[in-house]
């Protein structure tokens, strides 16, 4: 393993989305509320520091070929299988978070006709929205994650490797963690919750995250692995949080203790199940 390509990813990765994050904090940037569209492009664009630096890095200091960041597209198994966990997960997490009555649902989505969508209560079918969050959202949501998912899964993840999983997978989920910090603080995952959500989406991001890991290495794609971090994003903003709006962002749902366990259980079976070795 050699120290000097990952420290100065780091460095740059953490630098630069550190800086610009905590630039447009200073400048306005709020959470409070809808978040505009020009806001959502600029988090969006922030996704990309990560890839662009591991591109970089990769390319202009170690001089190695671009294909070697697993841009390939795998087996098409992998995009089924990454459906079906990441679905599952959702109504495991949501279903725990109701039983547990951290929260309950609330079927007429008043929240997201708040938003004055034009759509009237009979046209917000749950199904069309819960379909639409599985199968489109994915499409829409890759580009951005394939952005963070170069720097995490496509660098990092088989540079730490020889450490082995038991050190790399926590590893990685307390960098990618810490990755999120000043959105953290400006109250963007975590609202009210600027310290314990730190804690929260470092735990978060080495549990699902450890699922992202296994599924890239046994695969071998980091296309796969934004196609994971797109899903997960298209369910975790969307129809979810609409039908259970007033759940505790730290102890239920997706970003709480609720999805941690979720999470880390499939991990857990991934890891003994797939037994991936890095390439």
């Amino acid at each position: 393993m050699r120290a000097k390509p990952i420290l100065l990813f780091l460095v740059l990765t953490f630098g630069l989305t550190w800086g610009v994050e905590s630039y447009l904090i200073a400048d306005g940037l709020s959470f409070q509320g809808v978040i505009d569209a020009g806001a959502m492009l600029k988090l969006v664009a922030i996704m990309w520091i990560p890839g662009l630096c591991a591109m970089a890095v990769h390319r202009f200091v170690e001089r190695r070929s671009m294909k070697e960041l697993g841009l390939r597209f795998g087996s098409w198994q992998g995009y089924l299988i990454a459906l079906l966990l990441i679905s599952l997960g959702y109504f495991m997490i949501y279903g725990l978070t109701w039983l547990l009555g951290l929260g309950k649902p609330d079927w007429d989505m008043s929240a997201l006709l708040a938003l004055n969508v034009g759509a009237s209560p009979g046209e917000l079918s749950i199904i069309t929205l819960l379909g639409a969050s599985i199968l489109i959202g994915p499409i829409g949501n890759i580009i951005p994650a394939l952005g963070e998912e170069l720097g995490w899964r496509g660098f990092l993840l088989p540079r730490l490797m020889p450490l082995g999983k038991t050190r790399a997978y926590p590893l990685i989920g307390l960098i990618w963690g810490l990755w999120h910090v000043p959105l953290i603080l400006a109250g963007f995952n975590y609202p009210g919750y600027p310290t314990l959500g730190i804690l929260m989406m470092i735990l978060g991001c080495t549990a699902f995250g450890a699922l992202f890991n296994e599924m890239t290495l046994k695969y071998r794609s980091v296309l796969l692995a934004a196609f994971l971090h797109a899903a997960l994003n298209a369910q975790g903003y969307g129809i979810w949080h609409y039908l259970f709006p007033n759940v505790n962002p730290v102890l239920g749902g997706d970003t709480g203790l609720t999805g941690f366990i979720v999470w880390s259980a499939m991990a857990v079976i991934a890891v003994r199940t797939f037994k991936a070795q890095p390439e």
